[in-house]
This record gives C-alpha cells, structure tokens and sequence, in this order.
C-alpha cells in the first residue's frame, strides 16, 4: 500500500495541532515526553531531523501533565502535535511491588489508544 500523500496546506495544520482529528493523516511519528527535565531537547531535535528529511508525517509527542507549557510551546513551535495523555497507575493491590517511576513506563502504553 502506498503511502498517502499530503497537501502542504494538510501538513500545515496539522504540524499546528490545529487540525480536527479526522483530517490528520492516518500515520504519524510518535513519541512520550513525561517531567520537566531535558529530555526536551531530544524530542525537538527528533522534530528538527525528521523536518530536515522532508518526512510528509507529523511527530506527535504524547505527555504527561506534568510537562511544563513552556515545553509544549516549544514543541508546537517546531511542529509537533502535542497530546496530553492520562497517567496509567498500577492497580492498588500491586503498588507494594511497583516503584513511583514505573507510572511513566505504565503511561506509554497510553500512546495505542
């Protein structure tokens, strides 16, 4: 199946975030951002390489709540589409096994709904 091709105008609305979700393409570039940390600059590097290839799909970048609006500007600002996406927390009868930093591991599986 080849893939689909998109209109500069598409691609422009939706590298905002400002396309409704039904006229997004049907494939995208994904990643997770959790915290305040660094780990921005990664994703707007992965936005900057995938831009310097000309790829025609956007990067969504799912996150967490606690990533700072400062960093979520950031990201629009180089294209992405950015997603909040709810905490995925052990079950109750299992926290006494599960570590805190297990919640962002637990959260990736977030991105496939």
């Amino acid at each position: 199946m080849a893939p689909e091709i998109l209109s500069a105008n598409n691609l422009n609305r939706a590298a905002s975030g400002l396309a409704k979700a039904g006229s997004l393409p049907s494939r995208a570039y994904v990643t997770f951002l959790a915290g305040n940390g660094d780990y921005v600059k990664g994703v707007v590097g992965l936005a900057k390489g995938l831009r310097k290839v000309n790829t025609i799909y956007p990067l969504v970048v799912a996150v967490l709540p606690d990533v700072p609006a400062e960093h979520r500007r950031m990201l629009v600002d180089q294209g992405c589409i950015v997603r909040e996406i709810e905490p995925v927390y052990p079950p109750e009868n299992h926290t006494q096994f599960a570590m805190a930093y297990y919640v962002i591991n637990y959260s990736k599986l977030r991105i496939w709904e």
